[in-house]
């Protein structure tokens, strides 16, 4: 009979864990939904205000050509991320820009630029 209680005692254990272990993951996953809603609310506005400028990407040789997605207006062109954010600064000063679609492996290669980028800017700015 001790046994049963020892293992009921265990049960009720492992339950409650399991089910702390599952309140906190439905909070996080919450939160990051929280978040991704946020920022897609703030995206839609910056769009609805044209201070963001979706760009649709195609290659034309060497260089990566950006389109204004809606319009279809040329934006700019570059051989890389750098380039294409330098000569947007030059043409749009308030305006901020996000590729949206275009060319898949021209819109990989910038995505995979953007991520470099960061990680080396963070790299960077963070103390050794």
């Amino acid at each position: 009979m001790d046994s049963f209680f020892a293992f009921l005692d265990i049960l009720i254990d492992v339950v409650l864990v399991c089910a702390i272990v599952f309140v906190l993951f439905v909070w996080m996953v919450g939160r990051r939904l929280a978040q991704t809603r946020q920022q897609l609310e703030q995206t839609i506005k910056e769009l609805e205000m044209e201070q963001l400028i979706a760009l649709t990407v195609e290659t034309d040789q060497n260089q990566y050509l950006c389109y204004n997605a809606v319009t279809k207006a040329f934006v700019c062109q570059g051989y890389d991320l750098k380039e294409i954010i330098e000569r947007f600064k030059q043409r749009y000063p308030d305006k901020t820009a996000a590729i949206y679609d275009g060319n898949e492996t021209a819109v990989r290669t910038l995505k995979q630029q953007w991520k470099e980028l960061n990680e080396n800017n963070n790299s960077v700015e963070s103390p050794s």
